[in-house]
């Protein structure tokens, strides 16, 4: 009996549709046609490594900010998803707290099933604070 898949418009090639793997797509989906982000400039299941050789983690979803003349350790937005009751916030925190120790993004965004938080880096304060929504992609 074949498993079921989703088409990832990202990696361009179908993959098994684990219940983080629905929350990812959506997400990619969500950034593709709400935040108007443009395609090339997603990477999915980013390689940590890329930037700290030192680690094996991966980032769900990054959005890069190369038109800002910024690196891959810059990225406009960080995203990590996790299926409803496989993580907890506190856990999926935790989690983010190591990435932030190699990526310095401009937004966060964290989606735990169908909630979703987002976050902004404050530059006086060099701290993320809560907002509402994400600003579209410029």
């Amino acid at each position: 009996m074949p498993h079921e898949t989703l088409y990832d418009p990202i990696r361009k090639k179908d993959v098994p549709a684990t219940p983080e793997e629905r929350v990812r797509q959506a997400t990619v989906q969500f950034l593709l046609d709400e935040v108007k982000v443009p395609a090339h400039l997603i990477t999915v299941e980013f390689a940590l490594s890329t930037v700290d050789p030192k680690t094996d983690d991966r980032v769900d979803i990054v959005v890069h900010d190369f038109r800002s003349g910024n690196d891959q350790a810059k990225p406009w937005l960080l995203v990590e998803c996790k299926a409803s009751g496989e993580y907890t916030w506190e856990a999926l925190q935790v989690q983010l707290n190591k990435y932030l120790k190699i990526l310095t993004p401009k937004y966060v965004m964290l989606s735990l099933g169908d909630t979703v938080r987002y976050f902004e880096m404050d530059a006086a304060t060099k701290r993320f604070v809560k907002i509402e929504r994400l600003p579209e992609f410029r």
